[in-house]
């Protein structure tokens, strides 16, 4: 075998790399440590490319693609493991997160790659799934690693997803695809959730997690949570109402000073 083809079976392993992965691979193959940038691209990237064993979604992103696959419009890499490509450090969140518990209600098409704002990156749509950043001021906070086709990834706890999805519900596919969904997550402890809001320290946060938890109380993934957590709650609660959503005809629960719009009120009732 070649060290054309050896690369390329080596490739295929992995399934998405970036260029450095590339680098790394192609120096252990030609045993040396020092290979031009331009070698590698002339003899080995622009070359597999060409050939379709390659796809290129991004700058320095690349895509193996199984022979039986080659120019096959319908060949569909796995987005997981693009997402988890694009940046460092990053975990995936919100709806990827839920969808990766197992628990997304319904199935999106938009993979949210969570990362802090200095790692920004474009986003971008490849093979109909759209890759979009979301900012984060804590990309190691909550974070579960796991294995996905024997790569390590990293996605947000159930603690972490429950109250990233309440507190931004828009990446979550808005309210009522967010509460159907996290009635299904399983793993959210008070523990975590007590440790992740005393960081986090956003006051709305901790009435949104009242209130949802309020919600959930029959439901046997939420069992004790609230009873367990419901001092911490409202000893950081503000004196002054908050809104959920501003600009519409809200309801004030006073349990947690909190405003609901209306409609939101009846969405809850129904889950």
């Amino acid at each position: 075998m070649t060290k054309y083809e050896t690369l390329y079976q080596e490739l295929l392993k992995k399934e998405v790399v970036r260029y450095k992965d590339i680098e790394g691979i192609a120096s252990t193959i030609m045993k040396t440590r020092h290979i031009s940038p331009k070698y590698i691209y002339t003899e080995y990237i622009n070359r597999l490319c060409q050939q379709g064993k390659l796809l290129h979604p991004q700058r320095g992103l690349y895509i193996a693609v199984q022979p039986t696959m080659i120019n096959d419009p319908s060949f569909q890499p796995d987005a997981y493991l693009i997402a988890s490509k694009l940046q460092s450090p990053y975990y995936l969140g919100y709806h990827t997160a839920l969808e990766l518990h197992g628990c997304a209600y319904s199935s999106y098409n938009t993979i949210y790659t969570v990362v802090p704002y200095e790692k920004k990156f474009r986003p971008f749509t490849f093979k109909h799934i759209a890759y979009q950043p979301v900012f984060t001021s804590y990309p190691n906070l909550g974070i579960k690693k796991r294995l996905h086709k024997n790569q390590e990834i990293r996605l947000s706890s159930p603690s972490k997803t429950f109250l990233d999805c309440i507190d931004r519900p828009q990446y979550a596919g808005g309210w009522e695809e967010c509460l159907k969904s996290l009635e299904g997550l399983s793993g959210v402890t008070a523990q975590e959730l007590k440790s992740l809001l005393t960081i986090i320290q956003k006051d709305i946060l901790f009435r949104k997690t009242g209130l949802i938890l309020e919600l959930f109380t029959k439901n046997p993934y939420y069992q004790n949570i609230l009873e367990d957590l419901q001092n911490v709650l409202e000893k950081h609660i503000g004196n002054s109402p908050m809104y959920i959503k501003k600009g519409y005809k809200s309801i004030l629960n006073t349990t947690w000073n909190l405003y609901t719009p209306i409609e939101f009120n009846e969405l809850l009732r129904g889950v």
